[in-house]
Protein backbone atom coordinates (compact mmCIF):
# COMPACT_ATOMS: atom_id res chain seq x y z
CA UNK A 1 0.00 0.00 0.00
CA UNK A 2 1.28 3.44 -1.06
CA UNK A 3 1.67 5.77 1.90
CA UNK A 4 1.15 9.83 1.48
CA UNK A 5 0.95 12.23 3.56
CA UNK A 6 -0.54 16.25 2.55
CA UNK A 7 1.26 18.90 4.24
CA UNK A 8 -0.59 21.04 2.16
CA UNK A 9 -2.43 21.52 -1.83
CA UNK A 10 -3.42 24.61 -3.43
CA UNK A 11 -2.81 28.20 -4.48
CA UNK A 12 -1.85 28.30 -0.26
CA UNK A 13 1.14 25.62 -1.07
CA UNK A 14 1.46 22.27 -2.81
CA UNK A 15 3.37 19.57 -0.89
CA UNK A 16 2.84 15.77 -0.55
CA UNK A 17 5.03 13.06 1.38
CA UNK A 18 5.11 9.94 -0.17
CA UNK A 19 6.61 6.61 1.11
CA UNK A 20 8.54 8.88 3.56
CA UNK A 21 11.36 9.81 1.08
CA UNK A 22 9.43 11.07 -1.87
CA UNK A 23 7.92 14.96 -1.77
CA UNK A 24 5.53 15.83 -4.62
CA UNK A 25 6.33 19.61 -4.73
CA UNK A 26 8.53 21.82 -3.00
CA UNK A 27 5.72 24.64 -2.12
CA UNK A 28 5.86 25.96 1.61
CA UNK A 29 8.50 27.04 3.73
CA UNK A 30 11.33 25.33 5.06
CA UNK A 31 10.16 25.34 8.88
CA UNK A 32 6.93 23.17 7.57
CA UNK A 33 8.56 20.60 5.92
CA UNK A 34 11.78 20.38 7.79
CA UNK A 35 11.08 17.34 9.68
CA UNK A 36 10.10 15.58 6.76
CA UNK A 37 13.58 16.04 4.99
CA UNK A 38 15.76 13.32 7.10
CA UNK A 39 13.92 10.84 5.32
CA UNK A 40 13.45 12.69 1.92
CA UNK A 41 15.60 11.48 -1.04
CA UNK A 42 14.22 12.91 -4.10
CA UNK A 43 12.28 15.98 -4.67
CA UNK A 44 9.68 16.30 -7.69
CA UNK A 45 8.59 19.87 -8.49
CA UNK A 46 6.41 20.13 -11.61
CA UNK A 47 6.65 23.79 -12.68
CA UNK A 48 8.48 27.04 -11.08
CA UNK A 49 5.17 28.54 -10.01
CA UNK A 50 6.08 29.67 -6.26
CA UNK A 51 2.88 27.58 -4.66
CA UNK A 52 4.81 24.67 -6.08
CA UNK A 53 8.84 25.50 -5.95
CA UNK A 54 9.29 27.66 -2.96
CA UNK A 55 12.46 29.76 -3.94
CA UNK A 56 13.66 30.01 -0.49
CA UNK A 57 12.83 26.47 0.59
CA UNK A 58 14.25 25.05 -1.93
CA UNK A 59 17.53 27.19 -1.29
CA UNK A 60 18.04 26.19 1.97
CA UNK A 61 17.29 22.64 0.79
CA UNK A 62 20.11 22.69 -1.27
CA UNK A 63 22.37 24.16 1.95
CA UNK A 64 20.99 22.03 4.74
CA UNK A 65 20.21 18.67 3.14
CA UNK A 66 22.77 18.18 0.05
CA UNK A 67 21.90 15.21 -0.82
CA UNK A 68 18.83 15.27 -1.47
CA UNK A 69 17.76 15.15 -5.24
CA UNK A 70 15.63 16.75 -7.33
CA UNK A 71 13.35 15.72 -10.23
CA UNK A 72 12.13 17.97 -12.57
CA UNK A 73 11.73 18.86 -16.14
CA UNK A 74 14.62 20.22 -17.99
CA UNK A 75 13.08 23.79 -18.08
CA UNK A 76 13.53 23.93 -14.36
CA UNK A 77 17.48 23.22 -14.13
CA UNK A 78 19.24 26.33 -14.89
CA UNK A 79 16.66 27.80 -12.01
CA UNK A 80 17.57 24.99 -9.05
CA UNK A 81 21.28 25.79 -9.88
CA UNK A 82 21.24 29.41 -9.32
CA UNK A 83 19.44 28.38 -5.92
CA UNK A 84 22.43 26.58 -5.29
CA UNK A 85 21.48 22.63 -6.13
CA UNK A 86 24.27 21.31 -7.35
CA UNK A 87 24.20 20.17 -10.45
CA UNK A 88 24.83 16.68 -9.86
CA UNK A 89 21.58 16.31 -7.70
CA UNK A 90 19.37 17.00 -10.76
CA UNK A 91 17.55 14.24 -12.29
CA UNK A 92 16.15 15.28 -15.62
CA UNK A 93 14.91 12.87 -18.42
CA UNK A 94 12.87 13.07 -21.57
CA UNK A 95 9.01 12.92 -21.25
CA UNK A 96 6.61 9.86 -21.91
CA UNK A 97 9.48 7.13 -21.12
CA UNK A 98 10.33 5.28 -18.36
CA UNK A 99 13.65 5.58 -16.08
CA UNK A 100 14.71 3.43 -13.68
CA UNK A 101 15.77 5.83 -10.55
CA UNK A 102 17.11 2.56 -8.40
CA UNK A 103 14.64 3.56 -5.54
CA UNK A 104 11.63 3.27 -7.98
CA UNK A 105 10.77 3.65 -12.02
CA UNK A 106 9.68 7.18 -13.01
CA UNK A 107 7.76 8.72 -15.90
CA UNK A 108 7.11 12.59 -16.52
CA UNK A 109 4.69 13.74 -19.13
CA UNK A 110 4.26 17.09 -20.24
CA UNK A 111 1.15 19.53 -18.82
CA UNK A 112 -0.90 22.12 -20.59
CA UNK A 113 -0.41 25.11 -18.16
CA UNK A 114 1.15 29.13 -18.58
CA UNK A 115 4.19 27.47 -17.80
CA UNK A 116 5.85 24.01 -18.73
CA UNK A 117 5.04 21.82 -16.62
CA UNK A 118 5.36 17.72 -16.29
CA UNK A 119 3.08 15.29 -14.41
CA UNK A 120 5.01 12.48 -12.56
CA UNK A 121 4.57 8.57 -12.88
CA UNK A 122 5.63 6.34 -10.24
CA UNK A 123 6.65 2.51 -10.74
CA UNK A 124 8.07 1.89 -6.84
CA UNK A 125 9.89 -1.85 -6.19
CA UNK A 126 6.36 -3.34 -4.63
CA UNK A 127 5.05 -3.34 -8.15
CA UNK A 128 2.35 -0.26 -6.94
CA UNK A 129 1.93 2.74 -9.28
CA UNK A 130 1.41 6.22 -8.62
CA UNK A 131 0.14 9.35 -10.55
CA UNK A 132 0.69 13.05 -9.67
CA UNK A 133 -0.73 16.04 -11.97
CA UNK A 134 -1.85 19.38 -10.87
CA UNK A 135 -1.99 22.59 -12.72
CA UNK A 136 -3.42 21.52 -16.13
CA UNK A 137 -6.37 22.54 -18.38
CA UNK A 138 -6.07 18.81 -20.07
CA UNK A 139 -4.83 15.19 -19.51
CA UNK A 140 -6.36 13.55 -22.16
CA UNK A 141 -3.30 12.79 -23.65
CA UNK A 142 -1.84 10.88 -20.55
CA UNK A 143 -2.89 7.15 -20.23
CA UNK A 144 -2.12 5.85 -16.42
CA UNK A 145 -3.92 2.37 -16.48
CA UNK A 146 -4.49 0.20 -13.39
CA UNK A 147 -2.10 2.45 -11.07
CA UNK A 148 -3.02 1.55 -7.33
CA UNK A 149 -3.40 5.51 -6.14
CA UNK A 150 -3.92 8.66 -8.06
CA UNK A 151 -3.39 12.54 -6.65
CA UNK A 152 -5.00 14.61 -9.33
CA UNK A 153 -6.36 18.00 -9.46
CA UNK A 154 -10.05 19.00 -9.54
CA UNK A 155 -9.40 22.67 -9.01
CA UNK A 156 -13.56 23.23 -9.65
CA UNK A 157 -16.71 21.48 -10.45
CA UNK A 158 -17.24 22.01 -13.82
CA UNK A 159 -16.42 24.37 -17.47
CA UNK A 160 -20.15 25.59 -16.63
CA UNK A 161 -19.97 26.90 -13.28
CA UNK A 162 -17.03 28.44 -13.85
CA UNK A 163 -18.48 30.47 -17.16
CA UNK A 164 -21.21 31.40 -14.72
CA UNK A 165 -19.29 32.63 -12.39
CA UNK A 166 -17.20 34.77 -15.17
CA UNK A 167 -20.36 35.92 -16.66
CA UNK A 168 -21.22 36.92 -13.28
CA UNK A 169 -17.85 39.11 -12.67
CA UNK A 170 -18.31 40.76 -15.79
CA UNK A 171 -21.84 41.87 -15.17
CA UNK A 172 -20.68 43.94 -11.91
CA UNK A 173 -17.82 44.97 -13.90
CA UNK A 174 -14.92 43.14 -12.24
CA UNK A 175 -11.71 41.28 -13.48
CA UNK A 176 -12.52 37.42 -12.97
CA UNK A 177 -9.54 35.46 -12.73
CA UNK A 178 -11.57 32.47 -13.28
CA UNK A 179 -11.09 32.94 -16.92
CA UNK A 180 -7.82 32.06 -16.43
CA UNK A 181 -8.26 29.15 -14.60
CA UNK A 182 -10.87 27.68 -17.28
CA UNK A 183 -7.65 27.93 -19.22
CA UNK A 184 -4.94 26.23 -16.74
CA UNK A 185 -6.89 24.36 -14.52
CA UNK A 186 -8.48 20.78 -14.09
CA UNK A 187 -11.98 20.93 -13.18
CA UNK A 188 -13.34 17.61 -11.07
CA UNK A 189 -15.40 16.86 -14.32
CA UNK A 190 -12.29 16.23 -16.01
CA UNK A 191 -10.58 14.55 -13.52
CA UNK A 192 -13.87 12.05 -12.80
CA UNK A 193 -13.62 11.19 -16.68
CA UNK A 194 -10.23 10.50 -16.59
CA UNK A 195 -10.28 8.34 -13.52
CA UNK A 196 -13.02 6.17 -15.21
CA UNK A 197 -10.61 5.71 -18.49
CA UNK A 198 -7.72 4.68 -16.18
CA UNK A 199 -8.31 3.28 -13.14
CA UNK A 200 -9.44 -0.07 -11.71
CA UNK A 201 -11.74 -1.02 -9.09
CA UNK A 202 -8.78 -1.34 -6.65
CA UNK A 203 -7.74 1.64 -7.48
CA UNK A 204 -7.10 4.43 -4.59
CA UNK A 205 -7.74 8.29 -5.59
CA UNK A 206 -7.62 11.65 -3.97
CA UNK A 207 -8.30 15.11 -5.51
CA UNK A 208 -6.46 17.73 -5.08
CA UNK A 209 -5.49 21.58 -5.54
CA UNK A 210 -9.05 22.29 -4.99
CA UNK A 211 -9.27 26.21 -4.23
CA UNK A 212 -11.72 27.76 -6.04
CA UNK A 213 -12.75 30.76 -4.06
CA UNK A 214 -9.47 31.64 -3.77
CA UNK A 215 -7.23 31.35 -7.05
CA UNK A 216 -3.63 33.25 -6.56
CA UNK A 217 -2.14 34.73 -9.49
CA UNK A 218 0.71 32.46 -9.88
CA UNK A 219 -0.72 29.10 -9.42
Amino acid sequence: MIKYEILSTGSVGNCIIVNDYLMLDCGLPYSKIKNYLDKVKIIFIGHCHSDHLKKATVKKIAYEKPNIKFLVGNFLVNELVELGVNKKNIITFDTGKWYDLGIFKARMDYLFHDVPNNCLHIEFKSKEKLFYATDTSKIDHIAAKNYNLYLIEANYLTDDELRAKIKQDKEQNKYSHYERVLNTHLSQLQAINWLNLNKNINSEYCFIHQHIDKESRDE
